[in-house]
């Protein structure tokens, strides 16, 4: 177990400056952070990020992700290490692709050992939940919150208590929403890294146009709805809107137009999104006590970019929310700042670092966060 210097958590104590890395999926991310005081948010000293072009593989290939972390993350670190010494290094430990996460775990335990600095092993979506409360310093949203994480590889509700108790009250049966946004965004002949974000531009190009559905009506399933005995299930699914679109093309036969293509995509983008919230309209009603001192809701990941999203939360959901908290359009996809973020949120409100004898974790449950082997207390002994 690497040894924390009594300076070392001193130091930590007033501020310090944060080394964050994310690789979990097809972005090396690496970020310089500076906590100069505890009553005001980290500075973002610097920010990288560099992504696999999968445009032509229809996806990430995960040899390929591998490969390219390896060959980025080098550099990008050596460019963050330019701005100046740093005293905690923070990494992504899970979930995600195992040769990926490896990738950038494993050059974390390297400079902790190197430079004899803690380090912090991250769960990847708490990344994404916490990262909304960086711009405050902590202070909003309050726990405990919900925070709706919706991504190309989670879709899920949570309930957190603090930093490190985490419920999941709603989660995805099958594929996540990212994930068959970007699907059905490819059948309708879409392109480019990030599809679903893609469509969207598509539709709000003629946001009236795109709802003109006698123009190309699709039959859309409603998942997991109630009939004979099956009521109630508090989970989302995803795969059958997937399947829905490509029978529905398939029997259309013709080639579509670019207005067909577009009303389609509005179609498709309502339809997930009608099942997005009617769910989470469900907990909310059979949770009642336990979310009955909720006041803040948090949407984080990749896909709460999309303000259509956005705009139906905060129109539709079964009960009232004080307040509604998003990340930075920059940081709600992949990044290593919301690492950092996570990191001085374990570090300094429950005394966690991680053993660098820890390994990655491709399925870590976020309501497992403390439950996996690997975790230390930083503070020494008689501190």
């Amino acid at each position: 177990m690497l040894a924390l210097p009594r300076a070392i958590w001193r130091r930590l104590g007033r501020s310090y400056r944060v080394l964050s890395i994310e690789t979990s999926c097809d972005d090396t991310c690496v970020a310089v952070l500076d906590r100069s005081a505890r009553d005001r948010a980290p500075t973002v000293v610097c920010h990288y990020r560099e992504t696999l072009d999968s445009a032509s593989d229809g996806g990430v290939v995960p040899t390929k992700a591998h490969e390219h972390h390896q060959r980025r993350i080098g550099g990008l670190v050596g460019r963050a290490l330019e701005t100046g010494p740093v005293d905690l290094i923070c990494a992504t430990r899970g979930p995600g692709m195992p040769g990926s996460l490896s990738a950038g775990l494993t050059f974390g335990k390297a400079l902790s050992v190197g430079l004899c600095r803690p380090l912090v092993g991250v769960h990847h979506m708490v990344g994404h939940l916490l990262v909304p409360r960086l711009a405050s310093n902590g202070r909003q949203p309050q726990f405990p919150f919900l925070s709706l994480l919706v991504s190309g590889g989670h879709t899920m509700l949570v309930l957190s208590r603090s930093a490190v108790e985490h419920e999941v009250l709603c989660n995805t049966i099958d594929v996540a929403v990212g994930d068959a946004l970007d699907k059905c965004a490819r059948v309708l002949g879409l392109r480019g890294n990030m599809i679903a974000r893609e469509m969207e531009r598509f539709i709000d190009e003629d946001q009236e146009g795109a709802r003109r559905r006698e123009l190309l009506p699709l039959v859309l399933p409603t998942p997991l709805a109630n009939k004979a005995k099956r009521r109630d299930v508090q989970a989302f699914s995803f795969c059958p809107f997937i399947t829905a679109v490509n029978t529905g093309l398939e029997r259309h036969g013709a080639p579509l137009s670019e207005d067909e293509r577009r009303v389609a995509a509005f179609q498709i983008q309502e339809a997930i999104f009608d099942h997005l919230i009617a769910k989470i309209n469900l907990v909310l009603r059979l949770n009642a006590d336990k979310v009955a001192a909720v006041q803040q809701f948090v949407c984080s990941g990749g896909v709460c970019a999309n303000r259509r999203l956005r705009a139906r939360l905060e129109s539709e959901l079964f009960r009232p929310f004080e307040s509604f908290h998003y990340p930075a359009p920059e940081l709600c996809t992949d990044n290593a700042v919301m690492i950092g973020w996570a990191g001085i949120e374990l570090h300094e409100g429950h005394d966690l670092t991680t053993d660098v004898s820890a390994l990655t974790i491709a399925k870590w449950p976020i309501d497992e966060l403390l439950a996996v082997p690997g975790w230390v207390s930083a503070r020494p002994a008689g501190e």
